[in-house]
């Protein structure tokens, strides 16, 4: 692979694996648990104020981490050249404009923050730091997602002109739970829904122009417990395509993952595919769907090829884009996209109007 010229990327880059650290180990583990896996990377710490579930991960993850309990910590320590925060959503910002501040590059867990001010800050930071700034959007390695994106890039069913992505569960979410909790969440949007976004941007070749949100509650707003269980976006993009994108809590009748309706054709995905699944059996899941009202059969459907992909995929970018050797894949003015339909799409909800989304910020 042919090295990443360093002038044309906004960050320092190195010939020597960066040392890295994990910040939050609740949703952390996942980070670290990727991290060891990636080349350009060596994760040599962990943080997290809770000493207990500190001391838990010291025993899970390999020997030789040093386990801290506080930023101040964490960022004395001059091996620490980049951090992955895991951290309740109105955390985002300040503690990744410390850790830039400092030297640090960071990937934060999504979403990258909650107002589209935090994040031009951030990047502006980033930018003169010449520090990298990128949000884990693992989902971009979704076997589902990467197989529709694959039939998308091919152009043989023309382009998307509509597609519904949606994350269900039976479930709210429970008490005591950060989650729960608008102040320190933002809304169901920001957590799988900047994925469902992220994806959405990316299936659908155009400019998004305006979005309409509702929401709903079923129970009584508590203290600490303000979240909405239901929260859905419309989408609508230049060339008439729209999105809609959903995560519906206390739904006990699953709805499709994805359904995406092209020019010639439809796929419908019932159950999200993660993972590549190791039995043949099991990889008939994403169905395609054609009409052809000249044919003797006019509906046919099919399943499709699996794409093989996997989450590790996000660190090794990471590590190779440190490193010289690649692109950035997701990069900050990208999630930053994310944060300002998430505004649009609560503020909609609330004036129970479409709200247009700024075009500078959406033109490539």
């Amino acid at each position: 692979m042919a090295a990443w010229k360093s002038e044309k990327v906004p960050f320092q880059t190195s010939r020597e694996p960066v040392g890295w650290a994990v910040v939050g180990l609740g949703m952390g583990k996942w980070h670290a648990d990727l991290i060891l896996k990636s080349t350009g990377l060596k994760l040599v710490a962990i943080c997290d104020a809770n000493q207990e579930l500190l001391g838990k991960r010291a025993q899970e993850l390999p020997a030789g981490l040093t386990a801290y309990s506080s930023m101040d910590e964490l960022l004395a320590d001059d091996r620490v050249e980049g951090v992955s925060l895991a951290l309740p959503h109105n955390q985002h910002a300040p503690v990744a404009l410390r850790c830039l501040k400092a030297g640090r590059h960071v990937v934060l867990d999504k979403p990258l923050c909650l107002k589209v001010s935090e994040g031009t800050k951030m990047i502006q930071v980033a930018r003169a730091q010449r520090r990298l700034l990128s949000v884990f959007h693992n989902r971009r390695w979704d076997v589902d997602y990467v197989t529709l994106q694959n039939l998308v890039d091919s152009g043989k069913l023309g382009t998307v002109r509509y597609l519904e992505s949606r994350i269900t569960s039976p479930n709210a979410i429970g008490e005591g739970r950060w989650r729960a909790d608008r102040k320190q969440m933002g809304g169901l949007l920001y957590d799988w829904g900047a994925h469902l976004i992220d994806q959405s941007m990316r299936l659908i070749k155009s400019r998004p122009v305006s979005v309409y949100g509702w929401m709903q509650r079923d129970t009584p707003i508590r203290p600490g417990h303000d979240i909405e269980d239901r929260m859905q976006a419309l989408i609508h993009f230049e060339d008439g395509a729209v999105a809609l994108v959903a995560w519906a809590m206390a739904c006990p009748a699953p709805m499709p993952r994805f359904i995406v309706e092209f020019e010639k054709g439809g796929v419908r995905v019932e159950n999200g595919v993660h993972t590549y699944p190791a039995k043949p059996e099991d990889r008939n899941g994403i169905i395609l769907h054609t009409y052809d009202p000249n044919a003797a059969v006019k509906q046919q459907t099919k399943p499709l090829p699996y794409a093989k992909a996997d989450w590790v995929s996000f660190y090794r970018n990471i590590g190779a884009a440190l490193t010289g050797k690649a692109e950035l894949a997701v990069t900050p003015e990208q999630a930053l996209r994310h944060v300002a339909i998430n505004e649009a799409a609560y503020k909609s909800a609330r004036t129970g109007r479409a709200e247009r989304l700024p075009k500078a910020l959406f033109t490539v």
